[in-house]
């Protein structure tokens, strides 16, 4: 089943956000990880503010576990995360 993750940064959060890219790259290479899609989120003023991926995962928990693992989530920087499973209705993914 696909899944729409995304997390919401705190604001100051970019910072921090920075200085832990290499173990957001980590957590992004898994070769578990099936990420049909990922993107920045930005506001109406180019700042970074979250991130949305659209996964493959076999139930809910395994969709969210992938944002718990993150270690934005790990160093609290998400204001909140949302999990969906999600069903497209019109276009595929690539």
């Amino acid at each position: 089943m696909k899944y729409l993750v995304a997390g919401i940064l705190k604001s100051g959060s970019e910072e921090t956000v920075l200085k832990l890219r290499d173990e957001w790259n980590e957590h992004l290479s898994q070769p578990d990880r099936k990420i049909s899609l990922m993107g920045l989120l930005r506001n109406n003023l180019g700042e970074r503010r979250g991130y949305l991926a659209f996964l493959e995962a076999d139930t809910f928990a395994e969709a969210e576990s992938f944002m718990r693992q993150s270690p934005f989530y790990q160093n609290g920087l998400y204001e909140r995360i949302e999990v969906s499973e999600f069903t497209a209705e019109i276009g595929d993914f690539a």
